[in-house]
């Protein structure tokens, strides 16, 4: 009975604290719960959460007045009361501007993406996670022609093949990239698998790789086959470069080197009146040649004998030409093996040039246009004979210190001629810098276009970036499109949708070109055994032989030693014998065929009667 009358007691107590303070209550809860309402600011999902939490705050008043005496003045609860509906606000506020944004964040982070998403766009700050990294190798180890001709590992850091050989013998190859991004250990192990499949290697280096030629003459060794190196750039007399020529060949290549070509412009009339001396120059230097029997004069000897500075004049820019070409000595060894000689010897031939000597580059057009016209010989002296056709690789660094009009027209159909050529640039823009007879657009779709098997280095030019980029194909991808809405507290918060809609990329777009790592890069090729036309691909460097001299010049042939050694030596008039090596198909040997295939040489009165013949021919 005491226990029941106590817990009236307590009631009763409770009842009249609450009735005492109605009405504080129901200001305190309705204020607070319709504060939004009173400053007309936008209801919405969260309205109803935010207006509690500003209740209880501000009713945290009520434990504490149940211990104030009921005789406590009533303003100092409402100043209590006041602090903490101030601080419900306050929290409210600081919870829907920035906690709530906040958490939105992370609850998006932490999301199940649905299996229909295909691929997403790239991010430049995340490249890391879009490009795996590939350790270095040595890529000689993958070296196997039985499976193919190695190009390099791909991001699952398997080897890539062109497991068909004609992948390689008729296809051009283009490297292209930024200084120092690799484009040179590509052409390492390239030119190595070239050799063992007895292909005739012409390196044309116009900075002087520091490796390279080590690397080559190894290689060389090992397979028992010719190696030459010729330096340019050295005043030593290594070549004797005009020797071996027909007339047509030899005034198509003067043409060639000094850009002397028609332009459609009112400059042509200047320039035919070039290209008619230089071809008449042309027919005196192969007459004065063709009665030689031990060694060809050198083109100062001849324009000597031609007395070239009486149309110093008439010709300003071929004289001028001409005369630079003259002062070379390392083309103007008379009895220097000719090009003809180098390439029909097989192996190695690896020519140094300079990429900032306007002379060397004329020089460097020279040989490659040269070059060209051999395959072709070859090539047709092979139809005709029924022999094996000679197969020729060019590794053209930096291509436009040798590009011609004549070369880059001969893309189209070099291939047909057994000749293939591994071409490097840097970027698009350098383009322009080709002759002047040759349009940069037209240079880049003949090289381009005609280079069906492409390797991309890191770019750094953004125009260069987007159209490798471009050629690597496109993909179809989700793009993700999220909704955002803002509260009645001006803050913005992700929605719970989110739209895709279909889009597309470039495979490697330009944040990857842009991206790659040293060595990395992407081949791009058509192949049909390959599911995709473009993969990530990492190349790696060939360990240098520090014991192996590959830079030791040129030597030339004593006349004194020239009777012993014609036996062994191949006829140096190119028009009238021609020495088709024979190559084996995969393992890496070479065998020179002996069989030549050769014409009926002329009487001894008919060459007395060329070899007399007078200058004066010549003249206009």
């Amino acid at each position: 009975m005491l226990q029941s009358i106590n817990q009236l007691m307590e009631y009763s107590v409770a009842t009249g604290y609450l009735m005492n303070n109605m009405g504080y209550l129901v200001v305190a809860g309705g204020l607070s719960y319709n504060l939004p309402q009173l400053f007309k600011l936008k209801s919405e999902a969260g309205y109803t959460v935010r207006a509690g939490i500003m209740s209880v705050a501000s009713l945290s008043i009520i434990p504490a007045a149940m211990v104030v005496p009921e005789a406590y003045p009533m303003g100092l609860k409402m100043v209590a009361w006041g602090c903490c509906f101030i601080a419900g606000v306050a929290f409210t506020t600081y919870g829907a501007r920035k906690l709530q944004a906040k958490f939105s964040l992370l609850f998006s982070r932490f999301t199940v993406k649905s299996s229909v998403r295909r691929g997403s766009k790239t991010d430049i700050r995340y490249m890391a996670k879009e490009l795996p990294t590939i350790p270095n190798y040595n890529p000689l180890k993958f070296v196997n022609l039985k499976k193919g001709f190695f190009i390099g590992l791909d991001e699952q850091v398997k080897p890539i093949y062109l497991k068909n050989m004609d992948d390689w013998y008729k296809r051009h190859f283009l490297i292209v990239g930024a200084t120092r991004s690799g484009k040179g250990v590509a052409m390492q192990y390239l030119g190595i698998q070239s050799l063992m499949l007895g292909e005739t290697v012409i390196f044309l280096d116009p900075k002087g790789d520091k490796y390279m030629p080590h690397i080559f003459k190894e290689q060389c060794d090992k397979l028992g086959v010719p190696y030459t190196f010729i330096d340019l750039t050295q005043d030593v007399p290594q070549i004797n470069l005009i020797a071996d020529f027909k007339s047509r060949d030899l005034k198509n290549c003067l043409v060639e080197s000094f850009s002397q070509r028609e332009m459609g412009s009112e400059s042509d009339v200047y320039r035919k009146n070039e290209q008619e001396f230089l071809e008449n120059l042309a027919n005196f230097i192969c007459e004065q040649n063709s009665g030689l029997e031990c060694s060809a004069k050198s083109l100062t000897e001849l324009c000597r004998d031609y007395d070239l500075s009486r149309y110093a004049d008439k010709y300003k820019s071929s004289v001028s030409d001409l005369n630079k070409l003259c002062n070379i000595a390392s083309i103007n060894a008379a009895n220097g093996k000719s090009l003809s000689e180098l390439v029909a010897g097989g192996g190695c031939v690896y020519i140094v040039g300079d990429l900032l000597d306007e002379t060397m580059k004329k020089i460097q057009r020279f040989i490659l246009c040269r070059v060209v016209q051999l395959a072709r010989n070859y090539s047709n002296a092979a139809d005709r004979s029924g022999a094996k056709e000679q197969n020729i690789t060019v590794f053209a660094d930096e291509l436009v210190a040798h590009i011609s009009r004549f070369v880059a027209e001969s893309y189209t159909v070099s291939l047909g001629w057994g000749l293939k050529i591994v071409s490097a640039i840097q970027d698009l823009k350098l383009l322009r810098g080709a002759p002047t007879d040759l349009d940069p657009e037209f240079l880049k779709g003949a090289v381009f276009g005609n280079s069906q098997n492409k390797l991309f280095y890191r770019a750094d030019d953004i125009d260069t970036a987007d159209y490798l980029s471009d050629m690597t194909g496109k993909i179809q991808i989700e793009e993700e499109q999220k909704i955002v809405t803002r509260n009645s507290l001006n803050s913005e918060k992700l929605d719970k949708q989110t739209r895709l809609t279909q889009s597309e990329r470039n495979y490697f777009d330009r944040n990857m070109i842009l991206n790659l790592k040293q060595f990395e890069a992407v081949f791009c090729s058509a192949l049909s055994y390959r599911s995709t036309i473009a993969s990530l691909c990492k190349t790696s460097p060939v360990k240098v032989n520090d014991a192996v001299n590959g830079k030791e010049l040129i030597k030339l042939i004593e006349a004194s030693d020239y009777e012993s050694n014609e036996n062994n030596q191949p006829n140096r008039k190119h028009h009238q014998t021609f020495e088709i090596p024979q190559t084996n198909t995969l393992n890496g040997e070479h065998h020179a065929d002996n069989n030549q295939s050769s014409t009926s040489g002329t009487s001894g009165s008919s060459q007395n009667q060329k070899a007399s013949t007078s200058k004066s021919d010549y003249l206009f």
